[in-house]
């Protein structure tokens, strides 16, 4: 599991990578904070990290393709959505739902040139939960 998820992310690294023309282009006749340009790249292979995870999550939870696609799909739309659902109910509940949301509490600083160690940490802690979710799955069908 963890091979077809380092795949995954080295093929989104690169991906990534070849957008940095844009904001070279911007250097031509502009300014740029190299330090926000920096972190926002970690935000956004950080994010893309967890959502690559609970794919594979979600791929080795599911016997077909197409299950996997829609399992992933709803785990991710489900964390995105406890950020709009952290805007609509009161305390207790809205820290909960604010502290479990992938986009909403957690990548804005990033997109502000900030990295606060408890968003990189959530990240990072996804990612792993994610992918010893997976490893346990697979475990758990061999042994049957």
């Amino acid at each position: 599991m963890f091979g077809k998820f380092l795949s995954a992310f080295i093929f989104m690294a690169l991906i990534t990578l070849a957008t940095i023309y844009m904001p070279l282009m911007v250097m031509v006749n502009g300014k740029i904070s190299f330090g926000h340009l920096a972190a926002g790249y970690l935000g956004l292979l950080l994010l893309g990290s967890a959502a690559l995870a609970i794919g594979t999550f979600g791929s080795a939870i599911a016997r077909t393709q197409v299950l996997a696609a829609i399992f992933s799909g709803c785990i991710v739309v489900a964390l995105v959505i406890c950020w709009l659902l952290a805007k609509v109910t009161e305390k207790p509940f809205s820290d909960v739902f604010l502290a479990l949301a992938i986009h909403g509490r957690h990548f804005p600083p990033f997109q502000t040139g900030t990295i606060h160690a408890r968003d990189v940490v959530y990240y990072l802690a996804l990612t792993y939960v994610a992918l010893f979710g997976a490893t346990r799955v697979m475990e758990a069908r061999r042994w049957k």
